[in-house]
């Protein structure tokens, strides 16, 4: 179900943008009350899940989110009409796309050499790595609107990881951000 959410509230293309500054704070950002009042929102115009099941999936990554996107999206879904939501539901999410600017290149490649490790292959050539962080931007990367210092302690949770199971990558990125990826096999996030 965090998945339905976050794919109607942060279907991201993958692409890697300027690096952000790890004291995105959110200034004070009130997750309970801005996810109440943007799943409000997708109730209303029939966009997502129940109002219950929205604004607890929702809080549980707001608050971690960059306080720049956070604001444009809310902004941009509040000030819509619900016909205009229905005819393009990524319209919010593509307007504050750009003000995701973490860098989450150290990210894609711990996580690559995570699932490659995972996937019995210990010593990953860089061709390697890179089809496998291709892979990564094709599924969508959503990490790049999350607060550096979050993605940083996610890094370090990956690369910490010793067992393979539950798959590290998926276990952290859900315990750090509360983003819950795909899996295609037991490691790989889509």
């Amino acid at each position: 179900m965090k998945k339905t959410l976050f794919i109607l509230f942060l279907t991201l293309s993958l692409s890697f943008t300027l690096a952000a500054c790890d004291d995105d704070d959110g200034g004070g950002f009130d997750a309970g009350a801005w996810c109440a009042e943007t799943c409000q929102k997708t109730v209303e115009c029939a966009l997502g899940p129940t109002l219950d099941e929205c604004t607890a999936e929702c809080e549980e990554m707001a608050a971690n989110m960059l306080s720049d996107y956070v604001d444009a999206y809310g902004t941009c879904l509040l000030d819509a009409e619900c016909a205009e939501l229905n005819a393009d539901a990524m319209m919010c999410v593509e307007s504050a796309e750009p003000l995701c600017t973490t860098d989450t290149a150290e990210y894609n490649r711990a996580a690559c050499l995570k699932i490659l490790e995972c996937d019995g292959n210990t010593e990953p050539t860089e061709d390697e790595l890179t089809q496998c962080i291709t892979r990564q931007h094709g599924d969508g990367d959503m990490i790049k609107c999350f607060k550096p210092a979050l993605v940083q302690r996610t890094i370090d949770c990956i690369e910490a990881a010793e067992s393979c199971s539950p798959a590290p990558v998926a276990t952290c990125v859900y315990d750090l951000l509360g983003l819950e990826l795909g899996t295609g096999s037991n490691n790989q996030p889509q």
